[in-house]
């Protein structure tokens, strides 16, 4: 079976064989002629190394893609659990919420839950290809590209917040220039506390958006209120962007109803926007700290990051 995420070429061959008919209930003879063994022995081999049966296989991936549909779909709860194979709703919904611990139509209302389900293989629906694939298993020495962005802007946002401990309630609210605004939504001119404050804030209304919950008002701009705001909204937003990275849901779109005009917008062009202009209001905070006296903080290159947790 494969171990971490380490993919072991038998578990693939099977995985080959199970996307092309994975979802038919009487494929599991022919999968086993495929493999040239009995029935019974092609049972043995697969719950070894797959870690389910290829029934329990099934009725999972078939939730799982209940689940998408649930999200993503306007479909009847009623017709999804027919496509799932059920003969009743009834059926579908003791399955499901045993599954989820959710019922069908309480999974329907929370924004962005959760479609993966646990098993030893690691093999899921993608929504994208509409097929099972066996997802990566990543470890704290095996960071992809969103793993360094999304963890060195949050190592990096809060060495600034604590060297900002050091400022008088003046300096912070000192007007400045923040050089080179490229966002017409933004004043040029500005504060350190308010350019900090954006750090957070970016965060809170684009979770707000994903939530369909409204933007949060009244927030706290003290320094320890920031660092309390960093500690919250930054690994929630670690947590949505890592969902849609494991989920494949990058093209998956959701409704934005914060805005004056309700958009849709794609959860990868979402992110790709966060990070984007993260970086430059990271920058931006960097050169007004620059001015105040701080020096011992570089210029935010993921680089240094990346050596300091190795270390």
């Amino acid at each position: 079976m494969e171990k971490q995420g380490v993919p072991d070429t038998r578990t693939e061959a099977l995985l080959r064989i199970i996307c092309e008919n994975w979802d038919d209930e009487r494929a599991d003879s022919e999968w086993a002629e495929r493999v040239h063994l009995s029935r019974y022995y092609f049972q043995r081999m697969f719950l070894h190394l797959i870690g389910e049966t290829p029934g329990e296989l099934r009725r999972r991936l078939k939730l799982e893609r209940a689940a998408h549909s649930l999200c993503i779909t306007g479909k009847s709860i009623t017709d999804i659990a027919f496509d799932a194979g059920y003969e009743s709703l009834e059926g579908f919904s003791r399955a499901f919420h045993h599954a989820y611990d959710l019922s069908p139509s309480h999974y329907r209302r929370i924004p962005f839950p959760r479609t993966h389900l646990p098993n030893p293989a690691n093999i899921h629906f993608d929504p994208s290809a509409a097929r099972p694939r066996q997802f990566t298993t990543r470890g704290v020495m095996n960071m992809d590209i969103i793993d360094r962005l999304i963890d060195h802007d949050t190592w990096m946002t809060r060495r600034m917040l604590e060297r900002a401990k050091r400022f008088t309630d003046e300096q912070l609210d000192a007007p400045v220039a923040v050089p080179e605004n490229p966002l017409p939504f933004e004043s040029e001119e500005g504060t350190l506390r308010e350019a900090l404050n954006r750090l957070m804030h970016t965060k809170e209304v684009w979770l707000a958006a994903v939530r369909n919950q409204p933007i949060p008002e009244g927030l706290d701009k003290s320094i320890p209120g920031m660092l309390k705001r960093l500690d919250s909204s930054f690994i929630e937003f670690a947590e949505v962007v890592r969902r849609v990275r494991d989920e494949n849901r990058w093209d998956e779109q959701f409704v934005d109803e914060t805005c004056e005009q309700p958009e849709r917008f794609s959860y990868g062009g979402m992110i790709a926007h966060v990070v984007t202009f993260s970086a430059y209001r990271r920058s931006a905070a960097l050169k007004i700290m620059e001015k105040l006296g701080v020096d011992d903080l570089g210029y935010g290159d993921p680089i240094e990051w990346e050596r300091e947790i190795t270390r």
